[in-house]
């Protein structure tokens, strides 16, 4: 019998594992005050962009603002929060957390704002960041006579 259900290998799926285990062993599982929401995310990199995607469970469309704040770096960020949040003698557990969240991510290269394209689907945040300029290519100079 395996100790740990099959999950995907890696730093973050091995993160989350200790992350979990952490909070298991330090009773925050059972804290009734909940801590700063911070949503997971995954990259990948194409020859033509960047892909995020990230988990915003329950969060509305109207709640998540995404914001360039130079050539190489976006920033998401936005509230979450659940109705009735701990309401007298209602949940014995509360894991969730809600609250403001803020989730920048830079680039090796200069991104392309004005294509960017983001949607929100069942819980999932999906943005594609085209690069600009990917392929670069010798140019000549002309040089012109006086």
């Amino acid at each position: 019998m395996a100790l740990m259900p099959h999950m995907h290998r890696g730093p973050s799926a091995i993160k989350r594992l200790l992350d979990d285990y952490d909070r298991y062993l330090s009773g925050h599982a059972l804290d009734p005050h909940p801590r700063a929401y911070a949503p997971t995310f995954d990259m990948r990199e194409s020859k033509e962009a960047y892909e995020l995607e990230g988990e915003l469970p329950g969060v509305k469309q109207s709640d998540v603002d995404i914001e360039y704040i130079d050539t190489h770096t976006i920033v998401i960020k936005g509230h979450t929060e659940r109705a009735s949040q701990l309401d007298e003698g209602s949940w014995w557990i509360s894991e969730r957390s809600t609250g403001d969240f803020r989730r920048s991510f830079s680039f090796p290269s200069t991104v392309d704002p004005e294509n960017t394209r983001a949607r929100l689907r069942d819980g999932v945040l999906s943005v594609t960041i085209p690069k600009v300029g990917s392929t670069w290519e010798a140019k000549k100079v002309k040089v012109e006579d006086e």
